[in-house]
């Protein structure tokens, strides 16, 4: 704990998702209980490139009321952004202006709200303060819908938009079954390199919804193996349901569809369309009435059914991170969920372990022999959805936090 008052840095990174404001909520509500040691919270506009520019929001711990309805707001209030800073080997000029900042606001407190990427930029931001011997405590508030984020239970927005996606692909399949003749619907759900959320969808089995055909980032994809299949099974039942990962690779692992060649600054192809491409190959091959469904930014932004896992814990990890923080130096960890005996809890995990990392379903949710999800990942997925909190207004709208 520092002697004098300090400043808390905040900021988020990333794509949004439904409960990223929620982390923040718990952030604030902590710090009003800290008035003595925490003086005000300095939030990024934009995330890193509102730091380098001093486009800050300054806010005090006491206006934590002003911001109740973030728990029903989705987006990143505070504004994201995908910016890749270079090693300050490389490039030290970003981190000079960040260090001066830091300086200037009296900001010895870092929270950085985001996945894999922010986690990398936590890890570079941190080695440069030290380096130059500025004392401040940084941490990572574990947050994506891909869920691929080393060392903890879930990530806070993954549980949301599982239930998006699991109860999509439901009303999907009662509207098909309506007909006695009904479609190929091929619904894409995000992930890149991790099928976590393709894969929730596994538990509609359990509840009487005929899935047919599943297909992760993590099994390799063959055309004409899944044509066959759509044949075989239409065919059969004149209804074919299919999910599909965005980020399907053939046995070469090149992406089957991929929207565009160019790269993003973190390396990242542009996603999204392989449920298009595998359609109208299905319409040109095997003559189908077909239909490819891409839920795309809505797994991320629904924020009229939450998961009360998701919105609770994203809440308290904040605050229990800034608790511990004021009672002790905890620097460069990012928040881990901890799941044991039906409980959770929180701890910290070094960032270097979790940066630039990736977490894939492992062998304790797939069969990686027969390409099959295990029965423990539905347990898993019927656990982090669990829960229903009202967030519309008496008119029938999601009650926001306007900007």
């Amino acid at each position: 704990m520092f002697k004098e008052k300090a400043n808390i840095l905040y900021g988020q990174s990333g794509g949004p998702t439904s409960v990223i404001n929620s982390s923040f909520l718990g952030l604030i509500n902590e710090a009003n209980k800290h008035k003595d040691n925490i003086d005000k919270i300095i939030c990024m506009h934009y995330g890193i490139e509102g730091l380098l520019s001093e486009d800050l929001f300054i806010i005090e711990p006491s206006d934590f009321i002003k911001y109740k309805k973030l728990e029903n707001t989705s987006g990143a209030f505070f504004g994201s952004n995908r910016y890749k800073l270079k090693r300050y080997i490389e490039d030290e000029t970003d981190y000079k202006k960040i260090l001066k900042i830091f300086k200037k606001y009296n900001i010895r407190y870092f929270f950085y709200n985001g996945g894999n990427d922010s986690m990398d930029t936590i890890n570079k931001i941190d080695s440069y303060l030290k380096l130059n011997g500025y004392k401040c405590d940084t941490i990572g508030i574990p947050k994506t819908i891909d869920n691929d984020l080393v060392g903890t239970d879930f990530s806070f927005g993954f549980p949301s938009s599982a239930k998006f996606v699991i109860n999509s692909i439901l009303n999907v399949y009662n509207d098909d079954m309506s007909y006695k003749k009904g479609r190929v619907n091929i619904i894409e759900v995000m992930g890149r390199n991790a099928g976590w959320l393709t894969a929730s969808s596994i538990i509609l089995k359990d509840y009487g919804v005929d899935i047919d055909l599943i297909y992760l980032p993590e099994f390799s994809f063959n055309i004409d193996n899944f044509l066959n299949k759509v044949n075989e099974i239409y065919s059969k039942k004149q209804h074919c349901l299919v999910i599909i990962s965005e980020g399907i690779k053939n046995e070469n692992n090149k992406l089957i569809y991929q929207a565009n060649i160019k790269k993003d600054e973190f390396n990242h192809h542009s996603l999204g369309g392989v449920s298009s491409y595998l359609a109208s190959l299905v319409m040109e091959k095997l003559n189908f009435k077909v239909r490819a469904i891409e839920l795309s930014l809505l797994q991320r932004a629904n924020s009229f059914s939450p998961s009360k896992v998701d919105l609770t814990l994203a809440k308290k990890a904040s605050s229990f991170a800034l608790k511990n923080v004021l009672k002790k130096d905890i620097n460069n960890k990012m928040i881990k969920v901890i799941y044991k005996n039906n409980k959770y809890t929180f701890s910290f995990i070094n960032i270097d372990k979790v940066a630039n990392k990736e977490r894939k379903m492992d062998e304790n949710y797939l069969d990686y022999t027969k390409k099959e999800i295990k029965d423990e990942y539905k347990t898993y997925i019927k656990r982090l959805i669990k829960g229903h909190i009202n967030t519309f207004s008496k008119d029938g709208i999601i009650d926001y936090l306007k900007k």
